[in-house]
């Protein structure tokens, strides 16, 4: 019994909310469509675009072996995780800016260059992210023809094979503009329905008489109307009819004063 009281009191609670926040649709809407459009504004103004490049490596324990053994995968496996760390290794990433001639802090190249396991195989997949498309395809491509040398070196008895080489793109990686207007807009709605809901559980105003009904659940018994309104359309009302009869007694007096 309590907890079906409970829920109609919470259902009871919410119409006025929810009805609040429909009548003020048009106003969350608006709202919404502008921090959109700022969001847009501020996205395009401040983030400069960034381009990215990337190639793929097999990676695997078998060095001057034509046949592979299972335990050679599984080793291979367990080896991908050490790859992605070394491929981003102070040694490997200094010698491919060397060697096509980018003067790129190592600070910097780190923050550019990343690597990850393709789904538990022994697939590594190397990023490299760079404001210019140009830039981040020619460093790509010199980590993908530096690192297979260096890796052997380092990691002993294991082997580095380039999958796909990168290719050259200058579409746009990010920022994604939808992304950040969807973003603008879900903060505009959001803060205009916290406004309205805020509003409408903090008025204690009674405006109808349901509202009396819905709050203290008694029966009305009766109502007094409003004699201080103003005349309607037709100039009927209270203080209308009381102007109307002292203004024909008036004139019936001062006919008679006439006569």
């Amino acid at each position: 019994m309590e907890k079906s009281e409970r829920n109609k009191e919470i259902q009871i609670d919410l119409m006025p909310v929810l009805k609040a926040i429909w009548s003020k649709l048009w106003l969350i809407v608006l709202i919404g469509a502008l921090f959109a459009g700022m969001a847009f504004a501020a996205t395009k103004l401040f983030i400069k675009p960034t381009y990215r490049c990337g190639f793929t490596a097999y990676v695997n324990n078998q060095h001057n072996s034509e046949s592979l053994s299972n335990q050679d995968i599984n080793a291979g496996k367990q080896l991908v995780d050490t790859y992605v760390t070394v491929i981003r290794s102070n040694k490997i990433l200094t010698a491919a800016a060397e060697s096509v001639g980018l003067d790129i802090p190592v600070g910097t190249l780190k923050s550019t260059v990343t690597a990850s396991v393709q789904s538990e195989t022994e697939v590594i997949a190397v990023y490299v992210e760079h404001r210019d498309p140009q830039t981040a395809y020619i460093l790509a491509n010199a980590i993908a023809n530096t690192a297979p040398t260096y890796m052997s070196e380092i990691v002993v008895g294991s082997s580095m094979k380039i999958i796909d080489y990168p290719m050259y793109s200058d579409k746009r990686y990010k920022p994604n503009y939808i992304k950040y207007s969807l973003l603008g807009f879900l903060l505009g709605a959001v803060l205009v329905i916290i406004k309205v809901i805020v509003s409408t559980l903090t008025d204690d105003k009674v405006k109808s008489v349901q509202d009396i009904e819905d709050r203290f659940s008694l029966p009305i018994l009766g109502v007094i109307p409003d004699v201080l309104e103003s005349t309607d359309e037709k100039g009927k009302g209270y203080y209308a009819y009381e102007y109307s009869e002292r203004s024909s007694s008036k004139d019936k007096d001062g006919k008679q004063g006439e006569k």
